[in-house]
């Protein structure tokens, strides 16, 4: 998986093969990275560090349909690794029902609900049963003293010391 110039952008290019693997050294510009010395995945894997660095450097200063475009040209197999926000955001995720709607609860200082919506992935297979999440989980923080002193055993000046730091920023 290559980055892209697009921030958390990643694109994967598969070119183990002979042909598209020079195919893939010629549309990135570096021939000089094909021949007999890099003939054979035996070679390549040898010099894998100066591969991969001329792959990266290229991919970089691309978009992710940029790069998917210019493998596609030649043949090259690729494509766009979807991040979390991707996927959430995906039209056709949500077309086939993938992502639903739950409420975290939080209670705030008057007792009442002061929680939030949240999507999250949809169990799959969807099934005719229409099965629901039915808990979105703890609300955040929850478990802080529980697990920084239960289980890490460490002590309230630890714990400040994390806080001021920006460590820990949810509390219950």
């Amino acid at each position: 998986a290559y980055p892209t110039s697009v921030p958390s952008s990643y694109v994967v290019i598969a070119a183990n093969g002979e042909t598209l693997y020079e195919r893939l050294m010629t549309t990135i510009g570096r021939p000089d990275l094909t021949g007999p010395e890099y003939a054979g995945n035996h070679k390549r894997v040898a010099r894998r560090a100066e591969i991969e660095d001329a792959i990266s450097t290229w991919a970089a200063r691309r978009t992710p349909k940029e790069v998917c475009d210019a493998m596609n040209a030649v043949g090259v197999p690729a494509g766009r690794i979807m991040n979390v926000k991707d996927i959430m955001e995906n039209e056709h995720v949500h077309a086939r029902g993938m992502v639903e709607r739950v409420h975290v609860p939080r209670k705030g200082s008057n007792g009442e609900d002061e929680g939030w919506e949240l999507d999250v992935p949809r169990l799959a297979p969807i099934l005719e049963c229409d099965a629901r999440t039915r808990w979105a989980g703890p609300d955040l923080g929850q478990h802080n003293d529980e697990v920084l002193q239960g289980i890490l055993g460490l002590s309230e000046a630890d714990i400040g010391k994390l806080k001021a730091r920006g460590v820990i920023a949810f509390e219950k």
